[in-house]
């Protein structure tokens, strides 16, 4: 018989290896989304699946033409195709932007204060920066040919725009490459060969039916980002919450309901979550507690916790059980995962990820050697020993009473 070991290693290397890279509409997310359906199935959880539609977008070519040199160039997310040979009008500041006139037609380059961070997309509801938005509509109502942006850490271009709703084709260069952007005073050639076309992607949920209606959710996202296997960025999370269910699918002594939800399109937008909640937003006041699981088990890194909406009675259990995992740390609350759609609904949330290696989150170096089976374990363990300790509690109990 496998071990636990062997087993959660299986799901992450079928994931991230076997599978690769995740992102929405892609044919990789459809065999993971199968791939998940198949474990809740074969385990003997009740299976829904929850489609919805997202561009499926591919990136052919894409490169600089700078006096005869051709560079080539990192295509933000979901970019449109261009062909534009052009002015460059250089811009570092919104006041800048503001003031600019005239870049119909040019091709616009964003560096310093324009580009020091990712842009949240238009449609984005939960989290959407003024200034995000008003660089995005000035350069919407200015209309330049081309975006040029530059990441402002060395050697890097990871987009800097992921956004489908974004009209204007864009791409991202390194600070290297910026220099020579910025000093060049002659016109340029931006092409981006992409497609984009209609696409699906779906949440996987498999439900576990026991003696009470209250339920215990366990969530973890699927999808990755572009060119990243994204073996901590979930594949680590998803391993996880997969082999909760088999075990859970055959523990006796646990009352409650359960519910694991694999989620798509966490990385872009946060729809899936938005699909969930429009079904069962008035079914989580059954909600005892919601697990979410996103990016644990670095091998040289440390697994944490904390506790979100949740009673002062739930956080002091919750410390004490951690007691018994001495190399877990209790960390602060984090807002930037599926467990956002719980708590901010008053649903206590435990949210679980980990302190490592960080700079190789939605790259192409996001590989399973990071990953140690054993850490993954831990996690299992702790949220095991969480769910056991819960069983004869209620909704009441567990969220935060009013003041």
């Amino acid at each position: 018989m496998q071990s636990l070991q062997d087993r959660i290693n299986l799901h992450l290397q079928k994931i991230t290896h076997e599978i690769g890279s995740r992102p929405v509409g892609s044919k990789e997310n459809h065999q993971a989304a199968e791939y998940i359906e198949d474990v809740f199935r074969t385990a003997g959880l009740e299976v829904e699946l929850q489609e919805f539609e997202v561009p499926n977008w591919e990136v052919e070519e894409a490169y600089i033409l700078m006096n005869g040199d051709k560079h080539e160039v990192r295509v933000n997310t979901f970019s449109e195709p261009c062909h534009a040979a052009a002015e460059v009008i250089p811009l570092c500041t919104l006041e800048e932007l503001r003031l600019s006139s005239n870049l119909t037609g040019k091709i616009v380059f964003l560096y310093g204060e324009l580009s020091k961070e990712n842009y949240v997309p238009k449609g984005f509801s939960i989290y959407n920066p003024e200034h995000h938005q008003e660089v995005i509509r000035l350069l919407e109502e200015k209309n330049p040919a081309a975006v040029i942006t530059v990441r402002m850490e060395k050697g890097s271009d990871l987009p800097i725009f992921s956004d489908w709703d974004f009209k204007i084709p864009s791409i991202t260069i390194t600070p290297e490459l910026g220099v020579k952007v910025k000093n060049h005073t002659d016109a340029l050639t931006v092409l981006i060969k992409s497609n984009r076309i209609p696409g699906k992607t779906r949440n996987v949920i498999g439900r576990i039916e026991g003696k009470r209606p209250e339920k215990i959710i366990l969530t973890a996202h699927y999808d990755t980002v572009f060119d990243t296997n994204g073996a901590f960025d979930n594949g680590s999370g998803v391993s996880v919450m997969l082999l909760l269910a088999e075990e859970l699918a055959h523990r006796s002594g646990l009352d409650t309901s359960f519910e694991c939800i694999a989620f798509s399109s966490e990385e872009y937008l946060g729809l899936g979550d938005q699909v969930y909640l429009n079904d069962y937003q008035d079914s989580l006041d059954q909600a005892i507690v919601a697990i979410n699981v996103d990016g644990v088990g670095q091998t040289i890194g440390t697994n944490n916790l904390t506790l979100m909406a949740g009673s002062s009675e739930l956080e002091q259990l919750l410390k004490s059980i951690k007691s018994n995992f001495p190399s877990v740390e209790w960390n602060n609350p984090w807002y930037a995962s599926n467990h956002f759609t719980f708590f901010s609904n008053g649903v206590p949330s435990i949210p679980f990820n980990c302190n490592g290696v960080s700079d190789i989150l939605h790259t192409p170096n996001d590989q399973s050697l990071w990953i140690c089976p054993d850490k993954l374990i831990e996690v299992y363990e702790l949220i095991m020993e969480i769910i056991t300790s819960i069983q004869g509690k209620t909704c009441e109990w567990t969220r935060e009473k009013n003041k």
